[in-house]
Parts: structure tokens; sequence; C-alpha cells
């Protein structure tokens, strides 16, 4: 009995300790009161339900696959943030997990070389964990907020103390593990809605994200442990459309924005622009985001916008020998992505139109006012002005 092995039993390699990690590769005291910030504007963009105020936009690449060009990408995204800052919040994407509807490149985390897609040699995690963490912390340091998908709970002990929105996919959004981590998770969390364009999983997900939960992980000394998870107030719905097709017209918001008042919940709604709505073409994304900027101008409770971009537009597959070197820079290996030519036009639409929503009814308020004092000091002098013979053009 005791030579018999156990079937499909493999040799383990040892993973990083979280906080060993984060004790080697820390956040410097300005980059964590920036990262705390963000944190905290997040949740005052979700906290009202009809806001004159910034538009979050969480944009960047489908996935991280090059950190250099990651960066890149990062810089001028940080001079698009500065630009519009009246306007949007900007967060970048940074995607280090990829769920796979069978297989593929699991993202940066998981495969930092690609060996597995190519079917070469085993990945090496731990080389995929500095990566990803030095991605990460390059980008904070740029002051931008950072949105990830957080796939594996335990991976995401990495990075928690970095990002500034978590996501949970359409695939994950009703499994319990992935909600009672997001009652953990020290940020604000997004959930998209199922993979058939139903809003139900991701009402129920945040109402459960809410509450406090048995976390099963692993302690300081690489043990395993549970914790009660104190519960997640900020969370959100991600429209992403689904197999019955797109969900960002003014009649989806409406639905979305009833059925999370029907639950209680504020109705806080981030649409994606890609996936689903985009019908997977990323082509399509602009034409969604003009759509999504008309109903912002008209005062649709959109809180935030979701859009795959990077540096040159498309997508590319790995080549068959795994030579990275053949790869195009700037250029996506997993969903197709605009290019920053037309990530600039997006930017500057959704900020007009932003400008456009502060604008008007502050405008009318501000002629109401100027009308109202006229009246006053007009009845001063005993001349009677009708506010009927005064025309308001907005």
């Amino acid at each position: 009995m005791g030579n018999i092995q156990q079937p499909g039993k493999c040799h383990s390699a040892p993973l990083f300790h979280p906080e060993s990690l984060k004790l080697a590769m820390p956040l410097d005291e300005a980059t964590e009161r920036t990262v705390q910030w963000n944190r905290d504007t997040v949740r005052s963009l979700l906290s009202q339900r009809h806001s004159n105020g910034r538009l979050m936009v969480i944009i960047g690449p489908c996935s991280i696959h090059d950190p250099d060009a990651a960066l890149d990408y990062a810089s001028r995204l940080a001079e698009a943030a500065k630009q519009h800052h009246r306007e949007l919040f900007i967060v970048m994407r940074v995607y280090v997990e990829k769920p796979r509807t069978t297989v593929g490149w699991k993202g940066l985390i998981h495969d930092p070389d690609h060996a597995q897609t190519v079917g070469q040699s085993s990945p090496d995690l731990n080389k995929g964990v500095l990566a990803s963490r030095q991605v990460m912390l390059n980008v904070a340091k740029k002051g931008l907020p950072i949105a990830t998908e957080l796939l594996h709970p335990l991976l995401a002990q990495f990075f928690d103390d970095i990002v500034s929105i978590g996501v949970i996919g359409a695939r994950t959004t009703e499994s319990q593990t992935h909600r009672e981590m997001s009652s953990d998770m020290p940020m604000p969390m997004g959930f998209k809605n199922g993979t058939d364009g139903g809003l139900k999983v991701a009402i129920d997900a945040m109402t459960a994200a809410s509450r406090s939960h048995t976390i099963v992980g692993v302690d300081n000394e690489g043990r395993l442990g549970y914790h009660l998870s104190r519960g997640n107030p900020d969370t959100f719905m991600i429209l992403r459309g689904g197999s019955q097709g797109p969900n960002f017209g003014s009649e989806h918001i409406q639905n979305a924005e009833m059925e999370l008042l029907r639950a209680g919940k504020t109705p806080s709604i981030v649409v994606d622009c890609s996936h689903g709505n985009s019908m997977k073409d990323y082509r399509n994304q602009p034409n969604v985001a003009a759509c999504l900027a008309d109903q912002i101008v008209a005062g649709a409770p959109i809180t935030g916008v979701m859009i795959e971009s990077n540096i040159n537009q498309g997508r590319q597959d790995v080549p068959n020998n795994g030579d990275n070197q053949c790869l195009k820079y700037g250029v996506s290996i997993t969903d197709g992505c605009v290019g920053w030519h037309e990530t600039e036009l997006i930017l500057n639409r959704l900020a007009v139109a932003v400008r456009e929503r502060q604008a008007g009814p502050a405008m009318v308020e501000s002629i109401l006012t100027m009308v109202t004092a006229n009246n006053i000091e007009n009845e001063k002098h005993q001349v009677k002005v009708h506010t009927s013979d005064i025309t308001v053009s907005v």
C-alpha cells in the first residue's frame, strides 16, 4: 500500500508569501496616500445617484502582456487624465489575470513568458507575481488609479494594497467564493451582469458582498486560517451585454436603475463598451461610447464606462515558436482594443458630454437666480416683470 502513488499527484513549487512580497516591493508613502484618495473618490462617485460631477472611465489594455508597453500606455493616459481632470476620473485597466472559456493564455501573473500558451514548459508563477506587482507599482506611481479583475482569491493578496477598483467578471459573478472575497476587499468592487445579460446575478452578488463572511486563506506564517470579513458596502453593477444582445441603450440603463432601486441599492451603473455591448468587435466601441455620451448629456444615471484600449489597435496571437520578439508593440494578445488615436477621440467625446451635463442645470439655475434678483430690484421701483416674457435657451 505504501508504494501506491496517488493518481495525478504532481510536484509543487513554493510560491512567494504575499506579505513578504509586499515588504520587499512596498508602496511608498506618497503613492499609498494616492491609492487611498483614489478609492475614496470612487466611493464618492458611486454614492451619487444623479451626479453632475465627473464620469469614471476605466480604460486600458484588455490584458497586460508587455510591461514596457503598459508603462508607455500609462504615461499617455496620465497626460490624458490631467487634460480631462475636471470632467473625467480616469482609471487604468491593469488586468493580469484572464478568465478563459476553455483554454488559452491566463494572464501575466500566471504565464509571463507565454510558455504554456505555446505548449513549451511550465509557466513561472513567481516570476509572474513579481512582474504583475512591479507593473502595478509603476502605474500607481504615475498617480493613476488601477482597476483589475480578481480571479484567484489567493493571488489577489499580492496586489490588494495597490488596486483602486476590483472587478468580478461575468463568469464569476455568481460564484460564492468571489462574492466572499469581494466582501473582504479594501476597495470598491464592480460586478458584471451574467453572460446571458441578466442583472439578477450581479445584484445578488452586490448584496452578498455587502455582508460579512468567513474567509479561508493563508495567514502571515503561511498556514491555512480563517477570519470574518467586514462586508463591502462599495459595490456597483457593470453592464457588459450578453448572449441576448447589448444592454447599453437608454431602456437598458433605465431598467438597471429600477432593478437596483428595487433591491435597495444606489443605482451606480458602469457600462462596458466592449464584450457583448460591442458584439465582440473592438471597432464598435466608439459607437457605444457615443451613444452613452448622448445619454450622459440627457442626464442618464451612468456613473462610468469601461473601454478596452491600447497603443495600437486590434489584436494578435502569440507566435507558435513562443518568440516574444515577433509580437507587435502595443497590440493586445487577448481581446481586440482601439488604438491610442481612437482613445483620445473617445475621451474627448465623453469629456464634452460631461461638460454639457454639468453646464445645463447650472446655467438654468444661474439664469433663474438672475431673473429673481432682477424681479426683486424691479419691485422696489414698482416695475412689473413677467417671467413668461423671458425665454431661456439651454
